[in-house]
């Protein structure tokens, strides 16, 4: 399901930024192709400027002048006095017969209301804008006139630049522009094959999670439904001992029902559902009495349990009271449960800076480097084969939510001699 929903989405991201990239491209074109006519024009203004500026201060213009100007430049040339057309054939034959070509751009000027046939009269000069023109073939031209009035009556001059198109300029810009287009495209699919795999990475994670979670529930889930079942069938073996056999049910009963309060819990914590009822916690008096009820168990298990707490009183926390109490009994439960016989368990309190710092010091194997980022996982033992049948694995994780939910955090170190101290840092409430 992830690669199917990974591959939907490098096709969504790559379609999505193609489009994009393609519309850029289209819109980059466009300018670049304006650009180049208006190069063009640019560039026939200025030959027409100095056409008309020779035509304006000489009454004779050379036949060589005229030819190596359309020859040099794609020029066609025709000059008129009082009507009458100079006598010059030109230099180079366009595809579309001159005469043609000079007719129609008198025609085109002529509706802007610029005939090259009469003489100015409100005016000393008139001279018309560039036209773009077609030949009978798929020949184009720029054009322009230009008409003077000069003391014995009037000039004028038509002047048309063929527009060139390098053939082999334009199928060498249209592979550039493939290529480019063609990279752009495979890079666009790369970047979102990475990006992709970044946002779908925790998806995969969430459900490699999700999956061990099923499994390791099933896990433990099994074995006390195991039991019980052994338990009714001696029962229905021997039913004199039916007591006994009893007993074994209810401590599984028992088991089963603090293992699936522990999966509500977490739920509770992954629906961001957890209800906590905050108020003001005194520390001092409730670290008193989790040391007082927990003696009893220490002392039943040959531990010693020993309370350090600093001389002023410690800070009032804002949190839940049965949370707290929660994450204590976890703590100290796990120490319990990996600390030596007649070893002790410290349960110390202290101030630093703006935080309340709990710590449950342990002389117990101690917990290898390399796994210590694991020991808040769901359903994680020191003991792969899970042979404890008293812990789950779950308690650390439990407390761990706990604490997040207390805006805090949980860490973990070596014990100076060997073990493990847990540390509990929360927000202390200012007064």
């Amino acid at each position: 399901m992830i690669d199917k929903l990974r591959k939907k989405l490098i096709l969504l991201y790559t379609l999505t930024t193609g489009i994009i990239l393609t519309v850029v491209l289209i819109l980059v074109l466009i300018v670049i192709s304006q650009q180049t006519v208006r190069n063009k024009k640019d560039t026939f203004q200025n030959e027409f400027m100095i056409v008309t500026q020779n035509f304006s201060i000489s009454n004779e213009v050379s036949n060589l002048w005229l030819a190596e100007m359309e020859t040099k430049n794609h020029l066609i040339i025709h000059i008129e006095d009082g009507g009458q057309p100079l006598w010059y054939k030109g230099a180079w034959k366009p595809v579309t017969d001159r005469e043609i070509l000079i007719s129609r751009l008198k025609e085109a000027a002529r509706l802007d209301d610029i005939n090259m046939d009469i003489r100015p009269v409100s005016v000393k000069e008139v001279r018309s804008r560039i036209y773009e023109l077609k030949g009978n073939g798929k020949d184009k031209y720029f054009g322009q006139v230009y008409v003077a009035a000069v003391q014995e009556g009037y000039r004028s001059v038509a002047v048309l630049q063929y527009i060139a198109g390098n053939r082999s300029e334009t199928v060498r810009q249209g592979i550039l522009i493939v290529l480019l287009y063609l990279s752009g495209m495979t890079g666009l699919y790369l970047v979102s094959r990475w990006v992709v795999g970044k946002s779908v990475k925790p998806v995969e994670e969430s459900r490699r999670r999700q999956t061990e979670f099923i499994a390791a529930a099933s896990h433990e889930l099994k074995s006390p439904l195991a039991v019980i079942r052994a338990n009714i069938s001696a029962i229905m073996i021997e039913p004199e001992r039916a007591d006994d056999f009893t007993k074994g049910i209810d401590k599984e009963c028992m088991r089963l029902s603090a293992l699936i309060e522990d999966l509500l819990l977490l739920a509770s914590a992954d629906a961001k559902n957890w209800k906590v009822k905050k108020e003001l916690i005194d520390m001092d008096v409730l670290l008193i009495e989790t040391y007082d009820s927990f003696q009893p168990f220490c002392r039943e298990k040959n531990k010693r349990l020993k309370l350090e707490l600093p001389e002023d009183m410690l800070p009032k926390i804002w949190g839940d009271l049965l949370r707290m109490k929660q994450i204590l009994a976890v703590l100290l439960d796990n120490a319990v449960s990996y600390t030596k016989d007649n070893d002790t368990i410290v349960l110390r309190s202290y101030r630093k800076k703006n935080q309340l710092c709990i710590e449950v010091e342990d002389h117990g194997p101690g917990i290898e480097a390399a796994k210590k980022k694991d020991i808040f996982e769901r359903f994680y033992k020191g003991d792969k084969s899970r042979g404890d049948k008293s812990h789950f694995g779950l308690g650390l994780s439990i407390a761990r939510e706990l604490v997040q939910l207390h805006e805090g955090r949980i860490s973990v170190k070596d014990t100076e001699g060997g073990g493990v101290t847990f540390s509990v840092y929360l927000p202390v409430c200012q007064d």
